[in-house]
């Protein structure tokens, strides 16, 4: 995108973030060139929504000292965005929020001693500080309300305090921090009466929601490949994507991630949430879905 056509977008007022996430401390790093984590930038151009950017985590303009993970709570933080959809769980199961503050959880994740330089703690490290005890827990894969419904649905979910293969802990840990450093009010503890809200976003499930394919779009086969364009077709009826840019969600999946959680955040402020339950868990936290 040229100078001129960033210009553009960012007069126009309503700005939607969508930020694939990681687990992984390696993703991270500044040098990382083919970093799993990318950022969305849509905005309201007259009565269209453009995507206006597409970004891996490490090309977000900062000092180039500036760890990558830091770039984005640095993003976050400025709150010029009405709402940011992250794919990562934002809280745990209501058993294990002892206090009953959400507040009280970021606080205490973000106490956490780390080591070995990473910006977030590991998912054992997680696991202790949340449960008193190490992992595996018993049952080792507690699930809160809004993981239970989308799993029976059929789409695979990840317990946020399961810290062995293929597990949530890690990639809870690391959003926790995030939300704890970037200080933004986070839904649906906070509803979108100002900007800068911070939301839950599930690509999987939206993508459920819709009646799009919700797996096997990831990797470099040519099925895989197809799955992923009958998904941008679709989010192509939803959003204005120009060439230049969904070139990147084309042949990749966390690129195309990205794209679909800015809808969580775009449901949120318009208020077309899908499935949300009354009353919203206070612990628990809810995916953000748009109908």
């Amino acid at each position: 995108m040229t100078h001129t056509e960033t210009s553009r977008c960012c007069a126009l007022g309503c700005r939607w973030l969508g930020v694939d996430f990681s687990g992984d401390h390696q993703q991270w790093r500044a040098g990382r060139t083919k970093s799993n984590v990318w950022i969305a930038d849509v905005r309201q151009e007259g009565s269209e929504k453009v995507l206006c950017s597409l970004i891996r985590v490490q090309e977000l303009a900062s000092d180039d000292e500036t760890p990558p993970f830091v770039r984005l709570v640095e993003l976050l933080r400025s709150g010029e965005y009405d709402a940011a959809a992250i794919d990562a769980p934002f809280s745990v199961p209501r058993q294990f929020v002892t206090d009953g503050s959400h507040s009280a959880l970021l606080a205490r994740v973000g106490a956490i001693e780390l080591t070995d330089k990473r910006p977030f703690p590991n998912g054992s490290a997680f696991v202790k500080a949340i449960a008193g005890q190490d992992p595996p827990l018993n049952p080792p894969k507690p699930l809160r309300r809004t993981e239970r419904f989308w799993l029976s649905t059929g789409v695979n979910v990840r317990s946020t305090l399961w810290a062995g293969a293929r597990g949530g802990a890690a990639m809870t840990a690391a959003c926790i921090t995030l939300l704890h450093l970037a200080g933004r009010p986070i839904w649906p503890w906070r509803e979108p009466a100002a900007p800068g809200l911070l939301v839950e976003a599930f690509p999987a499930a939206q993508l459920r929601h819709w009646g799009l394919p919700h797996q096997a779009y990831s990797g470099n086969s040519p099925e895989a490949a197809a799955v992923r364009d009958q998904i941008l077709t679709a989010v192509g009826q939803r959003l204005d994507l120009p060439e230049r840019i969904v070139a990147a969600a084309a042949g990749c999946a966390d690129a195309l991630d990205a794209i679909l959680c800015a809808f969580a955040a775009i449901a949120v402020t318009v208020e077309k949430v899908a499935h949300r339950f009354e009353p919203t868990s206070e612990m628990e936290g809810w995916i953000a879905v748009h109908d």
